[in-house]
């Protein structure tokens, strides 16, 4: 990747410091580098974010922004269909089946570049300095309105622990997708995840999300 110089300089330093902060750790990665990656003079990250801590706290920011759409499309669906679904099996499934097959269309998306789902990885295994941003910016949520859906399923509250590990484990499921695609390429014999492969992903999650829930398997109607 490369910085345009038609950018301004703090745009550049936070489009080239989200991947190189996604492959190394914090300290592994130089001003020197981070100055040379955006095309701009080592002063202007001082001069922009306070420092290198600074510019790290900017790239979450900036990447938790970038994800609002992906939080607002599954708010705005469940929030379209949940409540008809309380008492309405049929329809509990229909929501679960998009809603994982959504999921898995916007963690293999090429419009989301990889790093960014590598960079939140690190930063939670390592409980960061931006871990509490990332929690409360983009992951609670997510987690919790995964918990509105399994909730209804469930018949539990959604603060439940049942509910709150079921909804990790639905994530985290669909989340590993991205996170190891070439070795699932590798195991399953596959050149990457084209539509034919994410079509089996779907239909395959799908039917272990079920399962997951004590629900019946997929019919041959439902299937993704």
């Amino acid at each position: 990747m490369q910085a345009t110089k038609k950018q301004p300089a703090a745009a550049r330093l936070i489009e080239m410091a989200g991947p190189l902060f996604a492959d190394r750790p914090f300290d592994a990665v130089s001003t020197r580098e981070l100055a040379r990656a955006a095309s701009v003079n080592l002063s202007a990250i001082s001069y922009h974010f306070g420092s290198k801590e600074g510019l790290y706290d900017a790239v979450f920011s900036t990447l938790i922004d970038d994800l609002a759409p992906v939080r607002n499309g599954f708010k705005n669906f469940l929030d379209a269909g949940l409540a008809a679904a309380k008492d309405n099996p049929a329809l509990q499934r229909q929501i679960l089946k998009t809603f994982v097959c959504l999921l898995i269309d916007a963690i293999t998306s090429n419009l989301q570049p990889r790093w960014k789902m590598r960079l939140i990885l690190r930063e939670i295994q390592s409980v960061g300095p931006c871990f509490e941003k990332v929690m409360s910016g983009h992951i609670d949520i997510m987690h919790d309105l995964a918990g509105r859906l399994v909730s209804v399923i469930k018949k539990e509250p959604e603060d439940s622990v049942t509910v709150k590990l079921v909804s990790h484990s639905l994530i985290s499921l669909c989340l590993q997708y991205s996170l190891n695609e070439h070795l699932l390429s590798h195991r399953l014999g596959w050149a990457g995840f084209k539509e034919p492969e994410i079509a089996i992903l779907k239909r395959e999650t799908v039917d272990m999300v079920f399962r997951m829930l004590g629900l019946p398997p997929m019919t041959a109607q439902e299937d993704p």
